[in-house]
């Protein structure tokens, strides 16, 4: 999911793929869609930081500055904001297994 949704980009670092894996256990495939959204949006938000910084109303097309690549402190800020959510419903998962999984006889 992660190599598909964050793709590395020409000219660019690469993305430490096998660093999210770890970092992402008990994540939902939705939690992961979330944190990959996330950590794409952390360019465009350092972009809009600049431009909001400038005094000028509008700024010519030439002079917009390029959004930047995913750095590794965007996975990080993603990783700190983002949260597994598939905790919440274990309950429902422990119970359904004790109720119809396969038990094991001892």
């Amino acid at each position: 999911m992660f190599e598909e949704l964050l793709p590395v980009q020409p000219d660019e670092e690469p993305i430490p793929y096998d660093l999210l894996v770890d970092q992402t256990e008990g994540f939902s495939g939705s939690d992961i869609r979330l944190l990959c959204k996330e950590t794409a949006m952390q360019p465009l938000r350092r972009l809009m930081s600049q431009l909001e910084q400038r005094q000028e109303e509008v700024v010519p097309e030439d002079e917009l500055p390029k959004i930047g690549p995913i750095r590794s402190e965007d996975i990080e800020t993603a990783l700190r904001n983002t949260r597994p959510s598939a905790h919440l419903h274990a309950h429902k998962y422990d119970k359904f297994n004790a109720d119809y999984g396969s038990q094991i006889l001892q």
